[in-house]
């Protein structure tokens, strides 16, 4: 070999062992700075190891920072803690005061800043009456001692008490995951709102010291009222931020009917007259509504569900109010003329061309509504119907590996077609399955998974995978699965459901949309996920 070749060899292996020495050091620099990262992290996540949070769930999904043993519209447990003469203390001794509890750490940065506010939001909160401040400290003795906590918490001139979490027994039993977390509790010591990291602004602790005080429907249905609902009571089907009301978007039969729903639960017996105003006005056709009014024009055929919402809904007026028996008495007869057919019912009827659909949709099957009409009339037809809806529900489901319900089923071949599963549609059938304790253990269980996992998603075929490009969730979704597990007594299943809904729930009262569910900058607002949110709340809260 000639000399200049080894040479030539001899340097390249030099270049070579330069640059692997100069990825080591690199690599020891990175590393060194990750590592004196740690801390900080250890500590936004409230000094849980590391290795034990799932980050990749975390990140994905908000409601995982909640507790984990305690929910929303559920008393609290009896947590206890100890005050600065080490006597013990239960939140219970607390039982007939609004509370806001912060469990804090005086190491925690965002603790830190939330504390420093602390004393502008509990003047704040002087104008909605008498409400106490509990402040827990996160006291493990180690990074936190009685001693640093009292210390750092007499800086900061707060009227509430401060009280030490020595064992971190209350932690634990809550099920905490992050520092700070605040609680709102009412006068029962149900906790109403919550809050699993810093509270940055006076609009976002205002509403979540509203939601708690008024109840979490409240909020939203001040905005969809404000914003959503034009001066005739049309409620309209999506939000545009910046406007008053989109008089441009359409108006569904299917907002006007849970709107009446929810001003009969709430008693408001002007907001039920605006809604149904409305429908007489633009929608009513022989006693039944148009399924859609949109650039001023209505539509020629209905949607059974809506109907039945609004039958259902003008018979609990009459019962609350009076004077509502001659639109009970209209719109159930225009029922058993339009919407039963051969003793079926059926989805819709074109006014315009005299035909009754041929088909049953699954989640149309409202049999609360159905029964009322059966009650109220004694019609045989009706019975045969209300028995026939029935028998489709229950012998709908697809299959025991995915036990969803078939969308609709084919009356003229006898079958059910099997369509993709819109999963809100899904998920009422299931509603009117469990109210009347017909829900199969199968499908819960399959519920159960689900939320145990990555929750529900928008849409599914009828072999059980997720739909491509619907891989979103639901607001909508999770407030129709409160009121299932509701009805069935599930408390874990509903507590899942609602810590997922409370994910899109915009709590700010500095922002018009305060209340509304949606993004935060106010888009994807639309009436749906409003309205199931709200009638799910009502539900807990009666």
């Amino acid at each position: 070999m000639k000399k200049y070749s080894i040479a030539k060899i001899e340097k390249m292996l030099r270049i070579i062992f330069l640059c692997l020495a100069v990825v080591v050091v690199a690599g020891v620099i990175m590393l060194i700075k990750v590592q004196s990262t740690m801390p900080y992290m250890q500590e936004s996540i409230g000094q849980q190891e590391v290795e034990e949070y799932n980050w990749e769930k975390g990140l994905a999904d908000a409601a995982y920072w909640l507790p984990e043993n305690c929910s929303l519209y559920e008393t609290l447990p009896d947590i206890t803690f100890v005050d600065e003469m080490e006597q013990s203390h239960f939140i219970s001794e607390w039982e007939g005061k609004n509370l806001v509890v912060v469990f804090w750490a005086s190491w925690c940065g965002d603790c830190s800043r939330q504390m420093a506010q602390m004393s502008q939001y509990e003047k704040l909160a002087e104008k909605y009456g008498d409400v106490t401040f509990l402040y827990i400290n996160k006291t493990d003795g180690s990074k936190e001692t009685m001693e640093t906590a009292r210390e750092y918490f007499n800086t900061l001139s707060l009227k509430g008490e401060l009280y030490f979490d020595i064992s971190l027994q209350s932690y634990d039993m809550l099920g905490l995951h992050n520092i700070p977390t605040t609680l709102f509790l009412d006068k029962k010591g149900v906790m109403k709102a919550w809050s699993s990291s810093q509270i940055e602004k006076e609009g976002v602790f205002e509403a979540l010291l509203k939601n708690a005080l008024e109840g979490g429907a409240k909020a939203t249905a001040e905005f969809v009222t404000k914003y959503m609902m034009d001066g005739d009571g049309g409620i309209h089907s999506s939000y545009v931020p910046g406007s008053q009301v989109n008089i441009n978007s359409q108006v569904l039969s299917e907002s006007q009917g849970l709107g009446l729903l929810y001003a009969v639960s709430v008693k408001d017996k002007e907001l039920f007259d605006k809604i149904l105003g409305y429908i007489k006005a633009f929608l009513w056709k022989e006693g039944l509504a148009a399924w859609r009014m949109e650039e001023g024009k209505t539509d020629s055929v209905n949607a059974l569900i809506d109907d039945l919402r609004i039958y259902r809904a003008l018979v609990g007026a009459e019962e609350l109010w009076g004077g509502y028996a001659s639109d009970v008495r209209l719109c159930g007869e225009a029922l058993l003329e339009r919407a039963v057919y051969d003793g079926k019912y059926v989805d819709f009827y074109d006014f315009q061309n005299r035909i009754y659909a041929s088909r049953f949709t699954l989640c149309y099957g409202d049999m609360q509504a159905m029964q009322l009409l059966v009650e109220s009339t004694g019609d045989l037809e009706a019975e045969k119907a209300y028995e026939k809806t029935l028998e489709l529900l229950e012998r709908g489901q697809i299959s025991n590996e995915f036990p969803l319900y078939y969308s609709w089923y084919n009356y003229d071949k006898e079958q059910y077609e099997k369509d993709d599963l819109n999963t809100a549609e899904a998920m009422m059938t299931l509603l009117h399955l469990a109210r009347q304790g017909k829900l199969k253990n199968n499908t819960i269980e399959w519920l159960r998974v689900q939320m145990a996992g990555e929750g529900l998603k928008m849409r599914y075929s009828v072999e059980g995978e997720v739909v491509s490009g619907y891989n979103q969730e639901s607001t909508a979704v999770y407030a129709i699965l409160v009121m299932i597990a509701d009805e069935i007594e599930d408390d874990v299943l509903r507590a899942q459901a609602l810590k997922k809904m409370e994910a899109m729930h915009i709590i700010n009262t500095e922002f018009p949309y305060n209340g509304a569910y949606g993004m935060e900058d106010g888009s994807g607002i639309t009436s749906f996920d409003q309205l199931m949110p709200m009638l799910a709340y009502r539900k807990l809260e009666e």
